[in-house]
C-alpha cells in the first residue's frame, strides 16, 4: 500500500508504523515457509468474478529469464525461493513454450504508489528495469502522480500523461501499477474512458486493489496532523491518499463501478516470511496478520488481486522489495535478515512478456471468433 512516506529525517514512516502497533491486540508469530507453501492461492476463485490462473506459465517465463542472467543471480536465489509454489498451482507443461518476445507497438506506463514522489528515485517502481528496457528499445515511461492525493486526483494525472504521450493508432498501451498505483489506474479506466481507449492491459504489482486495514488506522491521523506537513519535500496534494485506500472506500467503488471488459487484467501479489521482511515493515505485518498471515507488510495477498484478472503469482518478498530499491537510500529501515534483494527487473519483464503473449493469443482468438469459432480466455 505505502511507499516510504517522506524523506528519512521526517517522522512520517515511523508514525504510520507506530499507529499500526497501537491498535495491535496481540503479537503475531511469523509463519515458516512450509506453512505458507502448503496453502492454496488466497481467493483466486472467489466470485465475482473468478481470477484466471496463469501462475505456471509466469513462473516458467520468470525462471527462464533468471537462467539467462548468468553469473549475476546469487546461487541462493533459486526460482522457487522467489515465487511461491503453492499446493494448488498447476504442474508445469511437459514441453514448456519458448520464451515469448515483446510485441511490436507495446507502450508501457508505470504508475507508482502512495508517497511515491517524496523520495525519488528510490520510490520509483522498477526504476532500474525501466532504464534497462528503455535502453533496449521498449517504450516504457514512469507516470508521475501525486503521492499524497486520492485516486480520483491521480486518475486525472494518468489521463493527462496518456493524452500527451506519443501513442499511435495501432499501439497497445499496458499500464503497470504498483501498490496504490493500481487503484489510481483502475479509477482512471472508469473515469476517463476516452483517454483509456488505447489501453489493452493492466498489470497490478502488490496492488492495494481492495485497500488495506492499515489505511483505516491512519486516515484520520494523517488528514488531521500530516496532510500539510513536510513542505518542499513532496506535494501535499489533496490529502486523500489514505482515505482512498480504506477497504470500505474501495468496496464502495467496486460496487458502483464496472471496469471495461475489453482490457485484460493481470495481478502479481506478494507475501513473505520474517527473513525477507524489511525491519521497518514488521509492526505493520503483525497488524495485518490479524486478517491473514499471507501479507507483504502493507497489503493482504488476497486483497491484491483485481477481480477477473489473470493471477500471475505470489512473490516471496515484502511490499517494498517487490518493486522499489529502498535499500539504496534507507538501508537500516529496509534491512532484511536474509540480505536478499529480489531480481526486480526480471519480475517486471516476465510480466510484460506474459502480457504480450496473452494479447497475441487474445488477438488470434478474436480472429477465430470473427470466423465463427469460440473465443479463448487469456490465461487458460
Amino acid at each position: 500500500m505505502l511507499d516510504p512516506v517522506a524523506p528519512a529525517r521526517s517522522c512520517a514512516p515511523r508514525w504510520l508504523l507506530l499507529a499500526s502497533c497501537t491498535v495491535l491486540g496481540a503479537c503475531a508469530s511469523f509463519p515458516q515457509p512450509g506453512e505458507l507453501s502448503a496453502t492454496v492461492a488466497p481467493y483466486p476463485g472467489s466470485p465475482p468474478p473468478a481470477a484466471l490462473d496463469g501462475r505456471a506459465r509466469y513462473r516458467q517465463i520468470y525462471c527462464d529469464l533468471l537462467d539467462r542472467r548468468t553469473g549475476t543471480t546469487p546461487a541462493a536465489a533459486r526460482c522457487d525461493d522467489l515465487i511461491w509454489r503453492l499446493q494448488d498451482e498447476a504442474a508445469p507443461a511437459a514441453n514448456p513454450a519458448e520464451l515469448p518476445a515483446l510485441a511490436a507497438g507495446l507502450h508501457v506506463f508505470v504508475v507508482g504508489g502512495a508517497f511515491s514522489d517524496c523520495r525519488k528515485p528510490a520510490t520509483v517502481p522498477f526504476e532500474e528495469a525501466i532504464s534497462r528496457l528503455a535502453a533496449q528499445g521498449l517504450r516504457i515511461t514512469p507516470v508521475r502522480v501525486s503521492g499524497r492525493s486520492g485516486a480520483a486526483h491521480n486518475a486525472r494525472q494518468i489521463a493527462d500523461a496518456l493524452r500527451f504521450a506519443d501513442i499511435g493508432p495501432a499501439d497497445r498501451v499496458v499500464l503497470v501499477g504498483y501498490s496504490k498505483g493500481t487503484v489510481d489506474i483502475l479509477e482512471f479506466l472508469a473515469a476517463y474512458p476516452q483517454d483509456a481507449r488505447p489501453v489493452a492491459a493492466v498489470v497490478s504489482v502488490a496492488g492495494a486493489v481492495k485497500g488495506s486495514p492499515l489505511a483505516d488506522d491512519g486516515d484520520w491521523w494523517y488528514r488531521t496532523f500530516l496532510a500539510q506537513a513536510f513542505p518542499g519535500t513532496c506535494d501535499p496534494g489533496d490529502g486523500q491518499v489514505l482515505h482512498s485506500l480504506r477497504p470500505a472506500t474501495r468496496r464502495a467503488w467496486f460496487e458502483s463501478t464496472t471496469l471495461p471488459e475489453r482490457v485484460a487484467y493481470f495481478s502479481l501479489a506478494a507475501f513473505t516470511t520474517e527473513e525477507h521482511l524489511s525491519h521497518g515493515l514488521k509492526p505493520a505485518w503483525r497488524r495485518l496478520a490479524r486478517y491473514d498471515r499471507r501479507n507483504d507488510g502493507q497489503v493482504v495477498a488476497g486483497d491484491a488481486i483485481i477481480p477477473g484478472s489473470t493471477l500471475l503469482g505470489y512473490v516471496n518478498a515484502d511490499h517494498w522489495d517487490v518493486a522499489i530499491a529502498l535499500e539504496r537510500q534507507m538501508p537500516q529501515f529496509s534491512r532484511r535478515d536474509s540480505g536478499r534483494v529480489l531480481p526486480r527487473s526480471e519480475l517486471l519483464l516476465a510480466a510484460l512478456l506474459y502480457v504480450s503473449e496473452s494479447l497475441a493469443v487474445d488477438r488470434a482468438a478474436t480472429a477465430v471468433e470473427d470466423g465463427g469459432g469460440a473465443r479463448l480466455r487469456t490465461g487458460q
